[in-house]
């Protein structure tokens, strides 16, 4: 067996540190960005316009959004509880998102040394990837609506993936990952199409992957999840002020190029085809999602223009968890990838703080 070769503790220190300075870094920039534009627009009551005063006003610009506004009722009502709680708590609440997204995505190692490397990696790329993280990430309405889901769509992607590679695959799929998966599947679904297609996209694939092993494996319990998909994106696309005028289903948000994740996520698979490595049925499912989701972004883009917000992140972080998943393989095989792991998260620091400085500095 090959020996695990330790990380140096200066490394350690060195990610810690970056991933630190990092998270307070995006903190203080989040302190300087006001509410603004959709985010005082839903700081109201949306049928009577007067500014939010208790949880009725909520329930009631949640029936607004379903009838004229559209969107997800699910997305709205949290939106308000957020704006309504002020800056301070929608700032925490979406670096506690970009670290759990961080947390999900990493690979799935044992190592202390390579759970942090991946976790910082993760966050870092999470920004560097995005080219239009401003609005992704520090505009609450863009947050809410685009970007929490994407916790759901990673905890199932999790789940699936451990029930894969398990060592010893069992008949039924017990009640609790049952119940999880329902839950994340149906308020994926409730929340954003496309994070609500990928799921479901994730869960008839592991239904697929597991009825091709030799002994035929119950998959019975997956139908449930799937019809709780299925149930979350009706309830989302019967909503009546989808279709209309200037409705968040009609209208384009985020302009992001998120193909550089794919890229990233298509060479270090080369790689790691090249030197060797055999795929893991957790990593046949990861890039069949991630393809799913480039080709859904490209209807959502192209062929049927409504709303690819949610397809244009979804797309980026599964290329930086595809790409992560991978790099981690790759380091199993050869360790002298590990110095270009350090290389490129360097490189990643220091592109972010190149661009909240760009910021800050108000250079176009």
């Amino acid at each position: 067996m090959k020996k695990e070769v330790k990380t140096p503790i200066i490394i350690k220190i060195l990610m810690v540190t970056a991933f630190v300075a990092m998270v307070l870094i995006m903190f203080l920039q989040q302190l300087k960005v006001p509410f603004m534009l959709e985010d005082l627009y839903y700081s109201k009551n949306l049928v009577t316009g007067e500014p939010i005063t208790g949880i009725t006003d909520i329930f009631q610009s949640a029936g607004c959004i379903f009838y004229w506004k559209g969107g997800s009722v699910v997305a709205g009502f949290l939106l308000q509880l957020i704006l309504v709680s002020g800056g301070y708590v929608a700032d925490v609440l979406n670096i506690i998102v970009m670290i759990g997204c961080a947390l999900l995505i990493f690979a799935p190692a044992k190592a202390s040394h390579q759970r942090i490397f991946f976790t910082v990696f993760a966050f870092l790329m999470l920004i560097c990837l995005n080219a239009d993280w401003s609005n992704s990430y520090f505009r609450q309405f863009m947050t809410v609506y685009f970007f929490y889901p994407s916790l759901l769509m990673l905890a199932l992607l999790k789940i699936c993936t451990a029930i894969l590679d398990s060592p010893n695959p069992v008949e039924k799929i017990s009640v609790p990952r049952i119940a999880l998966l329902s839950a994340a599947s149906f308020f994926a679904g409730a929340w954003s199409p496309s994070y609500g297609i990928i799921c479901g996209s994730t869960l008839a694939l592991v239904v697929y992957f597991r009825s091709l092993e030799k002994k035929r494996l119950d998959n019975k319990g997956f139908i449930i999840p799937i019809a709780f998909c299925l149930l979350g994106l009706i309830l989302y696309i019967a909503a009546p002020g989808n279709y209309e005028k200037g409705s968040v289903l009609m209208t384009s948000y985020i302009d992001a190029d998120v193909y550089p994740a794919v890229v990233l996520a298509l060479v270090v698979l080369a790689i790691y085809v090249k030197i060797g490595g055999t795929l893991k049925p957790s990593q046949y499912l990861i890039y069949a999602v991630l393809l799913i989701s480039v080709a859904l972004s490209f209807v959502t883009l192209v062929l049927l223009p409504f709303a690819p917000n949610g397809a244009l992140l979804c797309t980026m972080i599964l290329g930086i968890a595809a790409y992560c998943n991978m790099f981690y393989s790759v380091n199993r095989i050869s360790g002298r990838y590990r110095l270009y792991g350090y290389f490129l998260c360097a490189i990643a620091l220091m592109y972010d703080v190149f661009v909240i400085l760009e910021s800050q500095l108000g250079v176009e």
